[in-house]
């Protein structure tokens, strides 16, 4: 999914017009269409009212098209008359029902806000750049500070769409931003991504961006996934649903290993052993293989390897990493492992042992690493990889210089290939930034890449995404124990 710049939304808009779509078409189909996912948002919360701020241009209009879909009492504070509204907003305030009640306001405080109420953000649309004149201020501020949940329309009022800057130093700070036809640069840059939350796209009938229009940013969201998610055979049977070889945990970290080995099962690999040099003190589901190899100390070492490499010719893909700690014999336990011939995850402490021994470095197709920020710096300043603050930039250098998939861990989670190609992850929360979360998402990647090993980096896009939408359904209170079922949940969701 192209991420664009705002001149180029609207000309995809100018052009559906031309082929006779009108304006206020789209605005509909976008209002529609940011009701439908505001419901969604609701689900399993309590509402008393949604309040809607509607400014004076068509952000305003998609907002008052969405107002009496949203299945609660509504109300709307508007910048101004509605009367004096133009064009597609001007008929969106025409069919706006006589039920809901209208307040021009000036300005606005913390007590027009009450305690349910669902804030919907019409303010500033794609149109705003530059500084927010004192009425624009003050709602934002006020809207920030109320407590409520906000939903912002578009883009949070006071981004800049083409670089996510607060130009002003303010914007709204949205829980959940719905954007239209295609994510703007806006979402993802700047101050966009803690101003946006969670960002869904809703389809408004915009055709494709033209080729040579210089889009080059691509961002990974459920209609993707949807894409990806193939339904299975009548016919399959678990081997050719993919048999992958989880090689993980150790006497320390013995949970890594069942994280990951439910994670993959419930993913949909067909069959998952599970090497560990200790079996982990978690309860293991009765479907998983699991042995525990030969080792010295508690971890994997060359002792391991005559089992090890009996697994992987048994396997379809290889996950490994989590969990190992620091063994003295690692490097040798990575060595052979990047002779496997198929699909080979590696995470965490086998990237760990990367950076400490980068001599046994194999370049070779169809490898994915899962760093997070630190284990990329590491692999970094092994290699000699220069360091980018941006995000995007660090992981395309990473999988250039390692020759590999790289999966830089964090919000919008970057994929990125040694060919130039990357995409930014729009699902995931905050919630996930805890232990094991990084475990189980590598049981879901292997199980995938054993699925279908001939598209690792899709593969890799598809995992990172289904994880993501799994902690968004858990929400507050996430372990990652949760994880591995709810992943198989987002999965049908999506489908």
């Amino acid at each position: 999914m192209k991420i664009i710049r705002i001149e180029t939304m609207r000309k995809l808009e100018r052009r559906a017009m031309d082929s006779g779509v009108s304006g206020y078409e789209l605005m509909r189909r976008a209002g529609e269409g940011a009701a439908e996912e505001i419901r969604r948002f609701m689900q399993g919360k309590t509402f008393r009212r949604a309040v809607i701020l509607a400014g004076r241009g068509n952000n305003g209009g998609d907002a008052l098209v969405a107002a009496p879909l949203l299945g609660l009492p509504a109300v709307v504070y508007a910048t101004g008359p509605l009367e004096a509204l133009h064009g597609e907003a001007a008929e969106a305030a025409r069919d706006l029902p006589a039920t809901i009640p209208v307040e021009q306001r000036d300005t606005l405080s913390t007590a027009d806000f009450r305690h349910g109420d669902l804030i919907v953000d019409g303010l500033l649309g794609t149109g705003f750049a530059g500084e927010l004149r004192p009425q624009f201020r003050n709602w934002i501020a006020a809207a920030n500070s109320s407590g409520c949940p906000i939903v912002a329309i578009d883009l949070p009022s006071g981004i800049n769409g083409d670089t996510g800057a607060a130009d002003s130093g303010l914007a709204i700070k949205a829980e959940l931003t719905i954007t239209f036809g295609f994510p703007k640069r806006g979402h993802f840059h700047g101050d966009g991504p803690a101003a946006s939350g969670r960002v869904r796209l809703v389809d408004i009938g915009l055709t494709e961006p033209d080729p040579q229009c210089g889009e080059t940013e691509e961002a990974f969201f459920a209609c993707d996934a949807a894409e990806l998610l193939e339904p299975l055979a009548f016919d399959s049977y678990k081997n050719r649903r993919g048999r992958l070889l989880i090689a993980a945990g150790s006497a320390d970290y013995s949970g890594a290993a069942a994280l990951s080995a439910c994670a993959a099962l419930r993913a949909g690999a067909g069959i998952v052993r599970l090497a560990v040099p200790i079996r982990p003190f978690a309860a293991l589901p009765g479907a998983l293989i699991v042995r525990i190899v030969r080792n010295g100390e508690g971890c994997f070492d060359r002792k391991s390897l005559p089992e090890l490499e009996m697994m992987m010719a048994q396997s379809d893909a290889v996950a490994a990493g989590s969990g190992w700690g620091r063994g003295n014999e690692s490097g040798e336990v990575l060595s052979k492992l990047l002779q496997f011939p198929g699909p080979l995850l590696l995470d965490a402490d086998a990237l760990n042992t990367a950076a400490r021994e980068p001599e046994r470095w194999i370049r070779r197709e169809k490898l994915v690493i899962t760093p997070h920020p630190g284990e990329a710096k590491r692999l970094a300043d092994a290699f000699g990889i220069p360091y980018f603050e941006e995000r995007t930039q660090f992981a395309l250098a990473l999988a250039s210089g390692l020759g590999c998939i790289t999966v830089l861990k964090g919000p919008h989670t970057v994929v990125a290939a040694p060919d130039g190609r990357y995409s930014l992850n729009s699902s995931g929360c905050p919630a996930l930034a805890t232990a094991g979360s990084g475990d189980v998402l590598g049981g879901i990647i292997g199980a995938l890449l054993a699925g279908n090993p001939g598209r690792p980096f899709e593969m890799a896009q598809l995992g990172v995404f289904l994880h993501g939408a799994a902690g968004e359904i858990a929400g507050p209170g996430l372990i990652a124990d949760d994880l591995p079922e709810l992943a198989a949940r987002a999965a049908e969701l999506v489908r």
